[in-house]
């Protein structure tokens, strides 16, 4: 009996349990919503989905990436570009999905190799260099991208239905929510989290750290990649802004509110960060004090930082851990004085 009842609370967590219970919730969302918080609650989830290709470099291996924008936003203009040039199509789609995975995987090779010996602050730095880079290209190839300007594109006829866009953006987070679940736990995963926690240990062991970040930072290039195409399809529009820093500094926000190295407190850092971005903009009309909206998120930034520095999820898996830990205290005296 006890047995069953360990294996029932192991299945049945309290996070998993409100992912179930928001999972069966949104299923509901678009029939009991307008367009635009359709659309918001769309945006959300590939957000997430971009938030935790960052946490896997962040929260995992313990890279600080400044540029990571250049997926997202490569993704987008190749969806873009690929769009403008040959036409939109569910063919196209997947071709677009195909060559965004080789071009994220290009890009995080060629800056694993260059990065490979360099430390934190040189690796922000020349991550930062490469983003701004491709931005400039996308800004002076204005007869293809429309430069600063940007371009709208045409997506196929499913994709323009909004409650389509919202279950396929629900469906993409779900799977790659799994897939980076998956290895996170797996021994890749271990490799990643020994090498944030301690390199020189993990190199004395034997481990390849160079090689394991190269690893890490494709399997986070290819979902950020990803979700550039998903947004890209969502917004129909595609702009240089999509690979501005603060595109790596929202995934940077969404992953440390939610809870750096958890993965999933992505999902709850950027509904939250995104939610309360819309509630201040919205708000604008009531007092001219929001029109500088910024200042709000940089104060919600402090609070998290002073008061839960290790974010959502991880504040919850401390709180769990000790009460987890006073259990073990309770039960251990509790047998003690029996024997006694």
């Amino acid at each position: 009996m006890i047995e069953n009842k360990t294996l029932v609370q192991k299945i049945f967590t309290i996070p998993r349990i409100i992912l179930l219970i928001g999972g069966v919730a949104l299923m509901f969302v678009p029939h009991h919503m307008g367009t635009a918080n359709v659309t918001m609650i769309s945006r959300i989830m590939i957000f997430a989905v971009y938030a935790m290709a960052y946490d896997i470099l962040r929260g995992y291996i313990g890279v600080i990436h400044l540029g990571f924008a250049l997926f997202i936003g490569g993704g987008a203009y190749f969806v873009g570009i690929l769009f403008s040039q040959f036409g939109s199509g569910i063919p196209m789609i997947l071709l677009a999905f195909v060559g965004v995975s080789i071009y994220s995987t290009i890009w995080a090779i060629l800056v694993g190799k260059i990065t490979g010996k360099s430390g934190l602050l040189a690796t922000a730095m020349i991550t930062m260099a490469f983003a701004e880079i491709v931005r400039t290209m996308m800004e002076r190839w204005r007869t293809v991208t429309g430069g600063t300007d940007g371009m709208a594109l045409r997506v196929p006829a499913p994709f323009n239905d909004r409650v389509f866009m919202f279950y396929t953006a629900f469906v993409f987070m779900v799977v790659v929510a799994f897939i980076l679940y998956k290895f996170t736990t797996s021994p890749t995963g271990r490799v990643w989290q020994a090498v944030r926690e301690n390199e020189n240990r993990a190199i004395f062991l034997g481990y390849d750290t160079n090689r394991a970040r190269t690893i890490a930072l494709i399997v986070a290039g290819v979902v950020g990649g990803w979700s550039g195409v998903m947004f890209a399809l969502l917004n129909r529009f595609v702009n240089t802004d999509l690979l501005a820093m603060q595109m790596t500094y929202n995934a940077m926000l969404y992953s440390l509110l939610g809870g750096a190295g958890t993965l999933f407190g992505a999902i709850a850092g950027s509904a939250i960060v995104i939610l309360f971005q819309n509630l201040l903009l919205d708000l604008r009309n009531v007092h001219a004090i929001f029109d500088r909206w910024l200042l709000f998120f940089g104060a919600l930034y402090i609070v998290v930082v002073l008061f839960m520095p290790q974010g959502i999820m991880g504040f919850y898996l401390t709180w769990k851990e000790n009460r987890r830990h006073k259990k073990r205290i309770v039960s251990e005296s509790t047998n003690q004085s029996e024997n006694n």
